[in-house]
């Protein structure tokens, strides 16, 4: 009988070790794994995760290995902090190692033995660290990329595919052209030369694209591609480049054998820069040009400057009145008759004049001051020298 007990409680006791260890099943120890991802975004993602600031556990049962169970009540304040490490397999791949360790307060029921005790991490708390990173960086995929090299390589793939986009465009629209004018003789290249010095040539029509050089007076550039208020232009590197029409003047022969000095638009005709057009036809009850079919321009203050001196933008909208019907007088497909350039700035404004009238005044035949009755100059007090006229409508 007594024999029988000692194998009794022999047995029992092996049976309740067993229990414990399969309570502990699983990975021990140091756990790792492997990230498609680079180092920095899988180190951001666990910081999100907190895995590096450790916290509570509600119970030491279940996420260590301990085989004293019958004294796991007598143990407080169960803690755990993960020791994780980054190596790096290629640019793209990251192999993360990572460790829990795990200690609570032992309270000795003696009050002798009291203490923080460490314990063996079962592997649970591992395990479930790298789910939540895989599960993560699954979901915040495009979110989490903090890796300059990595924004940056993303930044150009989608400038050069812009470009490239753009560039197809420009083929596209010059095939269209040619089907839609197969008679067409004409093969005159246009030029443009800058009206002032360190005019920017950028990288694309765009105000802040990058400055690819700053031109000089009279420098000379032929005309590829226009493109609403932007010109592109050939350099001599065989590359291209986006400069604003307002910044540079038409080098173009006049039909009637040039224009007179008198007439060219002045260099100082800056201060704005056209940052919209359209042709539409012309709904206001001006009887130059009522009905017919016009050029409108909207013009914008250069950098910081709301208003500009009415002079400023007389100036500037004669100018803009002798480049536009240099290009009309030169184009089979032109249909304008009248050029409307709207004023953006605080004291706004509206000049407008009929192609017929600019053609005189470019000629010749009609002086800088009858030119001037002709326009419409809306409101005259926005205008330097200007007569009282009736104003021109927007379309």
């Amino acid at each position: 009988m007594r024999r029988m007990t000692r194998r009794s409680v022999g047995f029992g006791v092996l049976m309740l070790t067993s229990a414990f260890l399969a309570a502990g099943e699983g990975p021990k120890g140091l756990q790792e794994r492997e990230y498609r991802f680079p180092p920095p975004t899988v180190k951001a993602a666990l910081q999100k995760l907190g895995a590096y600031v450790g916290g509570r556990l509600p119970a030491l049962e279940g996420f260590t290995i301990k085989t004293e169970r019958v004294q796991l009540e007598h143990y407080e304040r169960p803690y755990y902090e993960f020791k994780l490490d980054l190596v790096p397999v290629a640019s793209d791949r990251t192999l993360v190692r990572v460790k829990a360790n795990v200690s609570a307060w032992y309270a000795d029921p003696q009050g002798t033995n009291s203490g923080y005790r460490a314990f063996e991490s079962s592997g649970r708390l591992e395990s479930d660290l790298l789910d939540r990173l895989k599960d993560f960086l699954t979901k915040n995929k495009s979110a989490i990329v903090t890796d300059p090299d990595t924004v940056a390589k993303q930044i150009a793939a989608v400038r050069q595919h812009r470009l490239d986009a753009e560039s197809r465009v420009s083929l596209l629209e010059k095939q269209l052209e040619r089907l839609q004018a197969p008679n067409t003789q004409s093969n005159t290249t246009e030029y443009v030369s800058v009206a002032k010095p360190r005019v920017p040539i950028v990288s694309a029509p765009e105000q802040h694209a990058p400055v690819l050089l700053r031109a000089q007076s009279e420098d000379e550039f032929e005309v590829i591609e226009r493109r609403g208020t932007w010109l592109r232009v050939g350099l001599e590197d065989g590359r291209n480049g986006w400069v604003s029409r307002a910044q540079v003047k038409s080098n173009a022969p006049d039909a009637t054998g040039g224009l007179p000095a008198s007439v060219k638009a002045p260099a100082s005709a800056t201060g704005f820069t056209i940052v919209r057009e359209t042709a539409s036809s012309f709904s206001g009850d001006w009887p130059r040009l009522k009905g017919k079919q016009a050029l409108y321009l909207w013009a914008r203050p250069e950098g910081s400057i709301p208003s500009l001196a009415a002079g400023k933008k007389l100036r500037f909208a004669e100018a803009i009145f002798l480049e536009r019907y240099r290009e009309a007088a030169h184009s089979s497909r032109s249909s304008v008759e009248g050029i409307v350039v709207i004023f953006l700035d605080q004291r706004g404004g509206v000049a407008a004049a009929s192609l017929e009238d600019i053609g005189h005044w470019a000629d010749g035949s009609l002086s800088h001051t009858a030119f001037l009755k002709k326009c419409s100059l809306d409101p005259p007090g926005a205008f330097e020298n200007a007569d009282t006229t009736r104003g021109a409508a927007f379309p």
